[in-house]
């Protein structure tokens, strides 16, 4: 096999997984897949929480608190690809959103905004939630010491 051939395998490869990702994930969940936001540890975050599903992904929220407002989220996960998306919508969902409004999400909400999710992986949406709402928990505890 030359280099040409080889090369055009795995373009070939590439392109059948592209097709089985936009499939199952639809496209906002594909093209986040690809270009993943809001992930990454934030220092100094006024909240924060790691949870593990029961699938054994372990989810990361980081909060940044502006005017009583979530200005700011970031996330980290050692899991899959659906955990990743999941998360990734979780903290765009609750950027820039009051408290009531952030406790007030739910794992449905996730799925809502992606569109399109394996049922299988739907388990991933509600650790993203629950995590983002246990990191606020924990802002609005330390908030409660301080004061």
């Amino acid at each position: 096999m030359n280099d040409n051939d080889f090369d055009a395998l795995i373009d070939k490869i590439q392109g059948e997984v592209f097709d089985e990702a936009k499939e199952a994930l639809g496209n906002r969940g594909f093209e986040r897949w690809r270009n993943p936001k809001f992930c990454g540890r934030l220092e100094g975050a006024d909240g924060y929480a790691k949870l593990t599903g029961d699938c054994g992904d372990t989810m990361e929220m980081y909060l940044m608190i502006h005017d009583e407002k979530v200005a700011k989220v970031g996330y980290f996960t050692d899991g899959c690809s659906s955990s990743s998306i999941a998360g990734s919508f979780a903290a765009e969902l609750a950027t820039g959103k009051e408290f009531t409004e952030v406790l007030d999400l739910r794992g449905t909400d996730v799925l809502s905004k992606i569109g399109r999710f394996p049922e299988a992986e739907e388990h991933c949406a509600h650790l993203a939630i629950r995590t983002l709402q246990e990191a606020l928990n924990s802002y609005l505890v330390k908030q409660t010491k301080v004061n």
